[in-house]
């Protein structure tokens, strides 16, 4: 299994944004992945919301059936793993597109193919 999950969601910008989603209503979740998603894929996204956008777009695959290996952090953020929400085309396209990207904008060789796949 890739250990894309692992390394993604355990970037210091990332434990915070998981920490603040843990904090939130089910739904407020679903809004808040997408809108992390959403952003990142902006022009003028940060790095630290480029990371979020690529931790939400990883949270979505993972909701859209991904298998993952973070399960420590999947065990401390249900939900992670809980599966709290459809993926729609919308977040599935975008979230696969930063996910495509994360190759070319990292130094990283985790594979990302798992998670862009459950997004198709």
């Amino acid at each position: 299994m890739s250990t894309w999950d692992t390394e993604v969601f355990s970037a210091e910008a990332n434990v915070d944004f998981l920490d603040d989603l843990a904090e939130l209503e089910t739904e407020e979740i679903v809004d808040a992945v997408r809108d992390a998603v959403l952003l990142a894929s902006s022009d003028t996204a940060t790095q630290e919301e480029i990371d979020n956008g690529r931790a939400a777009a990883t949270i979505a695959a993972i909701w859209a059936g991904a298998p993952f290996s973070a399960g420590e952090v999947a065990d401390s953020y249900e939900f992670i793993r809980g599966g709290v929400a459809d993926v729609d085309e919308q977040l599935a396209t975008a979230a696969s597109a930063l996910l495509e990207d994360v190759g070319d904008d990292t130094d990283t060789d985790a594979d990302t193919e798992q998670f862009i796949e459950a997004l198709s």
